[in-house]
């Protein structure tokens, strides 16, 4: 698959700007915050309670901006990807561990991904078959990326980014062109957490954060060569083409969440055909349908390419097995379409929609132990040097994950060098025998006191 490795070589250009090297691969990487789900979780939140979400919804973006731009640093420094660096510093348990999580955060993305072009397929022409759009997503996604995909690397690299683009540019204009008035609300507070709030918090977590993209970013810009000079200059174009991108993303997620607030009333979505109909409210045009399919469709594309990409990288390094690209492609794609086949002709609309809500769910899940290998990799002055990012930093995001989803971390640990574990047992020995001495003298002063009241 050429496509995949003009992606890789996208970043590993040896032109003088910067930006147009680091744009393209912010671009690739956002295309995978616009499918189906992202919308659903938006919408769905939006309803059941108005305004209470959005300042939530801008920290997960700042969050998703940070992991994404610290992932690039990692990448660009060592010269390797996070999951070869993980595979270095934790023992095998927690790799897999890592990759198991990963993998479940991909599959979740191509299970949205079939069943975005099947509900846009549905919409366009008319088609309550679910089974059949099913079927037509996932012919679609696997010749795409064959049909797109010029023989020349830098060609392929070059137009997989401008369909990114394309995509994020009609995503954003076309739905704010749509709106009659963007509704602006000013007095937004942070919700009650209830077990039903938690869970629209947690779709909306995992709709605008996602772990496998850490290794992605990682992956892409290892090979991005510049004198150690630049480094800094190339780090400041990354993060200015991260919050580029990620503000269009934010926009979006922000102008869908007050209107389906505006409009619902706190009505509760239970099927996707509610879901249809508060849509058909928000956005006016007939022209909708059709830019959706047209956004899933070229979305499809880059995501497949992305999800190779953190495919190959995970099973590598965390596991072991060097598969080939069509392997990684083939299987991620018949994975998808086992459980989006059952539930739509099990549960019908009803079971696709909350199998749409329940995917991003499960990708918050596996973030917060995701995201301690880039905080810690990050922070660590043995592998960044000059560049490490400061620990309190890291130790405050750290706790903050914890507290958001309770994960044991006492097996993340990293390994520790020879000469560390060596001065470790030093003192840890010497804390004994200090403890041992006052034990003893407590002992003889027992002893002291018995023999006087004797006497």
């Amino acid at each position: 698959m050429e496509a995949v490795h003009g992606v890789e070589s996208l970043a590993g250009g040896d032109g003088r700007h910067h930006v147009s090297r680091t744009l393209g691969t912010a671009l690739l990487i956002s295309v995978g915050y616009i499918d189906l789900g992202k919308w659903v979780a938006a919408v769905d939140a939006g309803a059941r309670f108005g305004y209470d979400l959005v300042l939530l919804v801008l920290f997960f973006n700042f969050s998703a901006v940070l992991n994404q731009y610290l992932s690039t640093c990692i990448g660009m420094v060592t010269g390797k990807n996070l999951a070869e660096i993980s595979s270095q510093e934790y023992s095998q348990f927690i790799c897999v561990g890592l990759g198991l999580q990963a993998g479940m955060s991909l599959f979740t993305s191509e299970l949205t991904m079939i069943l975005g072009i099947a509900v846009g397929y549905n919409l366009v022409f008319d088609v309550d078959d679910f089974i059949t759009s099913i079927i037509f997503a996932c012919v679609v996604i696997n010749v795409l990326p064959y049909l797109l995909s010029p023989r020349d690397k830098r060609m392929a690299g070059t137009l997989n980014a401008c369909i990114a683009g394309f995509t994020i540019l009609c995503f954003v204009l076309g739905l704010l062109i749509s709106q009659p008035e963007i509704p602006l609300h000013v007095n937004v507070m942070f919700p009650k957490l209830s077990g039903e709030s938690a869970y629209s918090l947690m779709a909306l977590m995992g709709a605008n954060i996602m772990s496998h993209n850490f290794y992605v970013h990682s992956s892409i810009v290892q090979v991005q060569r510049a004198h150690v000079h630049t480094l800094g200059a190339l780090f400041h174009d990354h993060l200015f083409s991260i919050l580029f991108t990620f503000t269009g993303v934010f926009l979006v997620n922000y102008v869908l969440l007050s209107s389906a607030a505006a409009e619902s009333s706190h009505n509760v979505i239970h099927t996707f055909h509610d879901a249809v109909e508060l849509m058909n409210e928000i956005f006016t045009s007939s022209m909708a349908p059709l830019v959706l399919l047209a956004v899933l469709l070229f979305s499809s594309h880059i995501i497949a390419l992305t999800s190779v990409i953190a495919s190959h990288v995970v099973t590598e390094h965390f596991f072991g097995a060097n598969l080939s690209l069509v392997a990684h492609h083939v299987l991620l794609k018949l994975l998808s379409m086992i459980p989006a086949i059952y539930s739509a002709k099990v549960a019908g609309s009803e079971g696709v929609y909350q199998l749409i809500i329940l995917c991003p769910v499960i990708q918050a899940f596996t973030l917060p132990s995701s995201v301690i290998p880039v905080f810690r990799i990050a922070s660590s002055s043995w592998i960044m040097g000059n560049y490490r990012v400061l620990r309190p930093l890291t130790s405050a995001i750290l706790e903050e994950s914890k507290s958001v989803v309770r994960v044991d971390f006492r097996d993340s640990i990293p390994k520790v060098s020879t000469a560390t574990a060596v001065k470790q047992s030093q003192l840890a020995g010497n804390i004994q025998m200090k403890r041992a001495a006052e034990r003893n003298v407590e002992v003889e002063a027992d002893v002291c006191t018995d023999k006087d009241n004797r006497t």
